[in-house]
């Protein structure tokens, strides 16, 4: 996404960018060669740090799916000019050993696309309708893993949670459920810590550190989500005006929705409707 959340840097690397006055979601301005001698790390660790960037520069793309990119063994959108989004998402489920959700190739087509289309605007859902086409065509090919990937360890959310037992572990992931249902049920309305941790039954502390574990961000990051997402939705499906889609949503304000908006799928909410069209 175009809001870097995280690109694992140290410590030592963040403060390096500081110094230089580089912020995170432009290291990809800079060059392989430039970001090993800036930060003074290895060609390998500077190509990661390039890719990760640049990755999560495009709409909804996140960490997650940039460092699948980068096990594939891609560290630049020009790497992947002139892929077939098909075969790349085929290599990956072979390489994971389970076939993935569907929108995952969505997702590959994106990137593709990019990379040979860096200024038209698109997000991932855009491809839907093209891969769902090819895929009624072609379908899938016979050595296609069998096993699911919700099915794979990395994936279990409950598995992310620090605690030593996994009766503990499963008793704080229905509990976290619970604060993110509050979250689905109530977005519209302004939603303290206070409530989210006692919608799960547990201290604010011990939400906080599970939730983010689990969740792999904060609950303020994870009601953005929500709203952002239903948002999206009421602009391509409702004549709203974006005002009402910002109370209806529970923004704060106008001028910040737009903002973020924007920072994360790449285009005003107008536009966005536009596109719709």
């Amino acid at each position: 996404m175009n809001s870097i959340n995280h690109l694992d840097f140290t410590p030592t690397e963040r403060k390096k960018l500081r110094t230089l006055k580089i912020k995170l979601k432009e290291v990809h301005h800079h060059s392989v060669g430039e970001l090993q001698k800036l930060l003074d790390v290895s060609k390998i660790r500077a190509m990661e740090l390039y890719a990760l960037s640049e990755f999560q520069s495009l709409p909804q793309i996140g960490i997650r799916f940039a460092h699948d990119l980068i096990s594939m063994g891609y560290y630049s959108l020009k790497e992947l000019k002139g892929k077939d989004p098909a075969k790349l998402l085929d290599r990956f489920e072979q390489q994971l050993g389970a076939w993935i959700d569907p929108c995952l190739e969505d997702q590959f087509r994106l990137v593709v696309h990019y990379a040979q289309n860096p200024r038209e605007q698109k997000n991932w859902w855009d491809f839907t309708p093209e891969r769902k086409a090819f895929r009624e065509k072609f379908g899938y090919p016979k050595s296609r893993p069998t096993a699911p990937w919700f099915n794979l360890p990395q994936y279990h959310t409950a598995k992310r949670i620090a605690a030593a037992k996994e009766v503990t572990q499963n008793d704080l992931h229905k509990k976290l459920k619970q604060a993110a249902a509050f979250m689905k049920k109530n977005f519209a309305n302004h939603i303290t810590l206070a409530e989210l941790s006692e919608a799960a039954g547990i201290s604010r502390y011990h939400f906080l550190r599970s939730f983010k574990h689990a969740y792999e961000k904060t609950p303020g990051q994870f009601l953005t989500r929500i709203r952002l997402k239903e948002a999206s939705s009421r602009l391509k499906k409702t004549k709203q005006d974006i005002g009402q889609v910002v109370v209806a949503c529970g923004f704060e304000n106008k001028s910040s929705f737009i903002r973020l908006f924007k920072r994360t799928f790449g285009v005003t909410p107008l536009e966005y409707r536009n596109f719709q069209k």
